[in-house]
């Protein structure tokens, strides 16, 4: 049961090709992500932004909760 040298070099040439649609494929996905994503350092602003609103919200809803407690 010896292995044929063309069936190796077969082998070979098709994980070659799918090893080079990977590459293209990564090198494609590192273009869009350059262009369409934004970074985590100009997305920092935005974030305390929305959690800063988000814990103003809360916090009016706690402070009617309080007060409808204590009111009863």
């Amino acid at each position: 049961m010896a292995i044929k040298k063309e069936s190796v070099e077969f082998g070979l040439a098709v994980l070659d090709a799918k090893l080079s649609h990977v590459r293209d494929d990564v090198t494609e996905i590192k273009e869009i992500m350059r262009g369409e994503y934004i970074r985590r350092e100009e997305f920092a602003p935005v974030k305390q932004v929305v959690f800063g609103l988000v814990a103003v919200i809360m916090l009016a809803v706690v402070g009617a909760l309080v007060t409808l407690v204590l009111r009863k």
